[in-house]
């Protein structure tokens, strides 16, 4: 129960992200792929798409406290 709660809590986090934030973390985050891999998809600089990344973590810590989605770190 605790894990379906806290999934729902980064789900309804995430769904406040600007388009292009939410976008990046579901590829990065959810799906795994690169940074290069999203770059190609979104068709953005691979700049912003770690730009994108990173505020977006921001935002999501000081909202919630993220799960810990280990190694996706590229």
């Amino acid at each position: 129960m605790a894990q379906l709660a806290e999934s729902l809590e980064l789900f309804a986090a995430m769904s406040r992200l600007p388009d292009t934030q939410l976008d990046v973390m579901v590829l990065r985050r959810l799906c795994g792929f690169t940074p290069a891999k999203v770059s190609d998809l979104l068709g953005i600089p691979l700049a912003a798409v770690r730009s994108n990344e990173r505020h977006a973590e921001r935002f999501l810590e000081d909202t919630i406290e993220l799960p810990d989605f280990g190694g996706t770190a590229s």
